[in-house]
């Protein structure tokens, strides 16, 4: 099937379908992988991740994507922008940092 040639000839809606169905797709390949080796998979949603403050959860709506620090406006915490990121994924998924952590 070419999937490439239906992405670049379709409506926009067809595009966007067609790409989330190769994520889904991935995504079920990686979820039977980790299930097979005994690990847990946990779905998390992405939203806001970058502009989500890992402390105290305030949102920095004027973040652009040239941003490479994190600043939160509520509570100053600065951090890098990635690492905010993964940081309040991993919050959302219930983990909680060891006392010795500098995360807060």
């Amino acid at each position: 099937m070419d999937v490439q040639g239906l992405i670049q000839s379709g409506t926009k809606r067809r595009r966007l379908r067609l790409h989330d169905s190769s994520f889904s797709e991935l995504r079920a390949v990686l979820e039977w992988q980790f299930r097979k080796r005994g690990k847990q998979v946990l779905p998390v949603p992405s939203y806001n991740t970058s502009r989500e403050c890992f402390l105290c959860g305030g949102i920095n709506k004027g973040l652009t994507l040239e941003d490479r620090v994190f600043l939160c406006p509520r509570c100053g915490f600065t951090v890098d922008r990635d690492l905010n990121a993964s940081l309040v994924l991993l919050k959302r998924v219930g983990w909680v940092p060891p006392f010795w952590c500098a995360c807060g």
